[in-house]
């Protein structure tokens, strides 16, 4: 290529012919020692063509004898063919003998299939059952076969029974059998045959242990005589534990794995889980009904052994007993729950008992048939069972189950939807009413209490009646009995039927009071067991939610309706509030005197306040708000009535007298500091040393005081003018008054106690026992006020609502001592307005002729014992002295003082004057069964007037001392002056009289005057 190149592109033609020429020359060259190369190998080539033609014979002999071989292998192919048709043949044949042998095996154990199950499901071998039905399932081509579709039917059956047996079963073990085990030892005879049901276990204990003995052996000899063939590998995986006659009789835990392992086999574990969901609410219900029905028989039977009569006592223990008796019931539902679900968890991982078993079982036999892997016979390796996996629900949906059932429960008995219906006259504070048809209630049962008789046309009159006889009266009370508290059962479609038939107790809003310490221990014992959500705590929401909204607010309604408490001023209204208590309720109080009904109304709601505040101590600072309520209430209801009487009703805004200095806050506070209100202040307080103190107060301490105290009325009664409408004349207003006075210094003295026990349950708690043993729900004594020591330390009780409780009780103090004061006041304005009339027309006394006593001292003694009756049985004995006390003084001193206001008086006069003073004398002797020696002072003080000249009473006064004041002599001397005939008064000088007064009664001052005289004039 490179030469044709390179003369293409050369273009000299000598350069080309000089390249041609040195090509031909090589190719000759090369020719050249090709023929010399093949003239020295022909020799070989020779050679080598002669050896080529012997291999080529060769090879065509080797090709003949191979298309030989090819047809001999062909005849030995159709050969083979015709062995391996007629191996065929009886290999099938062989086959089909071996099915039909097999298959009548099967037959024959099949036809025994019905027998055994049920000798399985009498000795309650559940798990042997559902093995033996699954292991009948397998075979389904015998469903072709015509003789066992009866056979293939009563299987169906079988296990359809089965599955629903076991589900009933365990519905049992889960919420009947605890029912039975907790109410049989709640049974009012149960007591009586705990030897007899000892011996007859023990009995039956040993007679399932021979049956357990006698079963074993049965099942051995079945399984060695061939019987048992069908089912061996399925005997061999199940526990020996699970062998046991009566397995019900056992311990509840081995129960539940035979149930659940058998519905795990037969592939219905998790349509039961979900048909126990559903039935959760339902079976707790039926615990409630149950354990209904056992109260009520066991209080109808202890009822009817103690007293022989068919009603039961509508207690609310009984609702007690049976909230804690079915939470003890659901607390052993929930531990069977919870085993149930480890059970579950087991068969989830395969780690139940039978599955375990079956795994070992199984590796046994494939060790084994690995072992006889030369042996004609190897054992055959069973097929496993498939247990249904479980999906497992939380327990949570139990514990909301448990606690939505227990609140249904709860608001039937407390009339939940009724609560806030405060508008029905039966929803009062008395509960004690046994008129139940009546009563609004979440379900109506009123047909369930009478039968009632079908309408008639006429009504035909009769002469004997069935319903006037006592027969009739007997029968219904029977039936009475036997439908007490029914209610109709509700049919929704969304409800269940549940409803309920029978009450413990009545239901009733006030039941709250008895439950709410259970309620409370169950919730606590709920939160101990299970952490759940605040949404699921269903029951404590559903018990705050009801006593926070519905119940504090209905109670305080219902009590403040108890109290008849009322803003108006009508005439009704306060003649309502004017009522006294009952004679008998006034012994069964151990009163002397009587006070107000509205007082003791306001005290018992009070009481059942207070008695609400043990109950549910959460809530303690309510009640004692609605306390303070009622005390501010009360005290301006008592306030209305107070100034309903004092207040004139012919000029609104004034009042009397003795009001109007009690309504003054000088006059007030300085009425409280008088000598007399305060020692009576002081004896109420300390009224065992009463008598001490009046031992020790000498003659000049009680003087002193007594004028103290009569020289601060005359200041305040000498201002104005009196008239009648200036004091209350109607005696029925001042025995109003004291009762006012009486009732609320006893409800402070009531209120005082439960006050000092809410102040120290501040510190301890423990003081809740000693605050009020009385009921607050139906007027029978119920244990939850002596049982609930454990919710003490709830109490939530502040210092600020006690710092008003005390206010609102001091307030009420208050009114009752101003009441008190308008009494006393009131006594000796009565004194000063007759007196004053007496002195008005004291003009008479100049030339008087009849000495009898004045018509107006007349008047004010029939006045004294007036006011003296009615008081007397309106107060105590030492208010009722009180007010009397000193009368005697204020009289003489109101006589001695207005001496100035006689223009004369002659000796006739004197007289009737003494005579006025020794009538007043009588009367208040009678008033207080002892004589005053004040009034003898006053009568002494006008027998001065008999003297005939003033020296004699000035030697009266050297004689005996002085008694009166220098003012009071000096105003009987001028009254002396003024009574002298006018030839004489010439002869009587005045001031001399009165300075040798002030000489006999001041020695003393005339003495240092005559010192210092002396010293002066000897300086000058």
């Amino acid at each position: 290529m490179k030469i044709i190149r390179d003369l293409n592109l050369n273009t000299n033609t000598e350069a080309r012919e000089q390249q041609r020429r040195f090509v031909n020359e090589r190719f000759q060259r090369s020719n050249t020692n090709i023929d010399r190369s093949i003239k020295s190998s022909a020799t070989d080539l020779t050679e080598l063509i002669t050896n080529f033609s012997d291999i080529y014979t060769s090879i065509e002999q080797s090709k003949n004898r191979v298309q030989n071989v090819r047809e001999r292998l062909r005849e030995c192919k159709n050969l083979l063919l015709l062995k391996r048709q007629d191996i065929r043949k009886l290999w099938s044949l062989t086959s089909e003998q071996n099915a039909l042998v097999k298959i009548y095996q099967n037959i024959d154990e099949l036809k025994h299939v019905p027998i055994r199950l049920q000798f399985y499901l009498n000795k309650h071998l559940y798990i042997h059952a559902s093995l033996l039905l699954l292991k009948a399932k397998e075979h389904q081509e015998l469903r072709l076969i015509n003789a066992l579709s009866d056979i293939d039917i009563q299987l169906k059956d079988e296990r359809v029974s089965l599955e629903h047996q076991l589900r009933l079963e365990l519905i049992n073990q889960l919420f009947e059998k605890p029912c039975r085990d907790i109410l049989g030892n709640k049974n009012v005879s149960s007591s009586t045959n705990s030897t007899s049901t000892t011996n007859k276990n023990d009995h039956n204990y040993l007679s399932r242990i021979r049956e357990n003995r006698l079963l074993r052996k049965q099942l051995d000899q079945d399984f060695e005589s061939g019987k048992l063939l069908f089912e061996s590998h399925s005997l061999a995986i199940i526990p020996d534990k699970y062998m046991l006659v009566d397995i019900r009789q056992q311990t509840p835990d081995l129960y539940f794995d035979v149930l659940l392992q058998s519905l795990s086999i037969l592939s219905r574990l998790n349509e039961t889980l979900d048909y126990l969901q559903k039935q959760l609410h339902e079976q707790f219900h039926r615990i409630v009904l149950r354990t209904t029905q056992h109260i009520v028989d066991n209080n109808f039977v202890l009822h009817s052994s103690n007293s022989h009569q068919n009603l039961m006592v509508n207690n609310p223990d009984c609702l007690r007993d049976l909230l804690e008796t079915c939470y003890e019931q659901f607390k052993l539902v929930v531990k069977n729950i919870e085993y149930l679900l480890n059970v579950l968890k087991l068969i989830q991982e395969h780690q139940a008992p039978i599955q375990i078993r079956q795994q070992e079982y199984i590796g046994i036999q494939t060790a084994e048939n690995q072992r006889n892997v030369k042996s004609e016979q190897r054992p055959s390796i069973p097929i496993p069972i498939q247990f249904e996996i479980p999906y497992l629900f939380s327990i949570e949906l139990v514990w909301e189950t448990l606690q939505q059932v227990l609140s249904e429960v709860l608001n039937e008995y407390i009339e939940y939807n009724n609560a806030l219906d405060t508008s029905s006259p039966n929803s009062s504070l008395t509960s004690s009413s046994t008129d139940y048809s009546n009563r609004h209630s979440v379900v109506d049962f009123s047909q369930y209490l009478t039968k009632k008789a079908p309408p008639r046309s006429q009504q035909i009159s009769r002469l004997f009646e069935f319903s006037q006889s006592a027969q009739f009266n007997s029968m219904t009370s029977y039936l009475q009995e036997q439908n007490r508290f029914a209610i109709k059962q509700e049919t929704p479609t969304a409800a269940i039927a549940t409803a309920y038939k029978q009450y413990v107790c009545k239901p009733n809003y006030r039941n709250i009071t008895a439950v709410h310490d259970i309620l409370q221990r169950i919730i606590e014992d709920i939160d101990a067991s299970v952490q759940l959500h605040s949404t699921k705590r269903i029951l404590d929401r559903k018990l705050t939610e009801f006593i926070r909204d519905r119940f504090i607010g209905r109670v305080i309604k219902d009590i403040r309706e108890s109290a008849q408490l009322s803003s108006s001023s009508t005439t009704a209204d306060q003649n309502r509030l004017a009522e006294l208590v009952p004679v008998v309720l006034q012994k069964q109080l151990q009163l002397p005197i009587p006070i107000l009904q509205s007082t003791y109304s306001i005290f018992k709601s009070c009481e059942e306040l207070c008695a609400l505040v043990k109950c549910l101590p959460p809530y303690a600072d309510d009640f004692c708000q609605a306390i303070i309520d009622l005390l501010f209430k009360h005290r301006e209801s008592s306030n209305k009535l107070f100034l309903s009487i004092v207040e004139r009703n012919d000029s609104p805004g004034t009042s009397i007298y003795s009001n109007e200095w009690v309504k003054d806050l000088d006059i007030n506070r300085h009425l409280r500091t008088m000598p007399a209100f305060d020692a009576f202040i002081r004896m109420a307080k300390q009224q065992h040393s009463t008598n001490n103190d009046n031992q020790d107060d000498n003659a000049d301490n009680i003087r002193f005081r007594q004028t103290k105290e009569t020289e601060t009325l005359l200041i305040n009664f000498s201002q104005n003018e009196m008239n009648l409408d200036d004091i209350c004349t109607n005696y029925k207003h001042i025995k109003l008054l004291a009762n006012i006075h009486e009732s609320l210094d006893w409800l402070y003295c009531k209120l005082s106690y439960y006050f000092d026990i809410l102040d120290k349950c501040l510190n301890d708690t423990k003081y809740l026992d000693a605050l009020t043993q009385t009921t607050v729900t139906s007027g029978y004594t119920s244990r939850s006020l002596k049982q609930n020591h454990h919710q003490y330390d709830q109490l939530k009780l502040s210092r600020v609502n006690l710092e008003i409780f005390s206010n609102a009780m001091k307030t009420t103090l208050t009114l009752s001592y101003d009441i008190l004061l308008v009494l006393f006041l009131e006594i000796r304005l009565h004194c000063f307005y007759h007196l004053s009339l007496l002195f008005r027309n004291a003009s008479h006394y100049s030339s008087v002729i009849d000495t009898d006593p004045d018509e107006n001292i007349m008047t004010l003694n029939r006045d004294l014992t007036r006011l003296q009756e009615t008081l007397h049985s309106s107060l105590n004995e030492k208010k009722f002295s009180f007010l009397f006390q000193g009368l005697g003084f204020v009289l003489a001193t109101i006589l001695i003082r207005s001496a100035p206001r006689f223009v004369r008086i002659s000796e006739s006069g004197v007289t009737k004057m003494c005579r006025n003073i020794f009538a007043i004398e009588q009367t208040l002797t009678q008033i207080r069964t002892v004589g005053d020696a004040e009034l003898m002072r006053a009568h002494r003080f006008y027998e001065l007037l008999y003297a005939t000249k003033p020296d004699e009473i000035i030697a009266v006064i050297e004689e005996h001392g002085p008694e009166y004041t220098e003012q009071d002599y000096i105003h009987l001397l001028q009254l002396k002056h003024r009574s002298f005939p006018a030839s004489e008064s010439g002869n009587f000088d005045l001031s001399k009289y009165e300075q040798i007064i002030k000489k006999a009664l001041h020695p003393n001052a005339t003495i240092q005057n005559k010192i210092v005289n002396g010293q002066t004039n000897a300086k000058h």
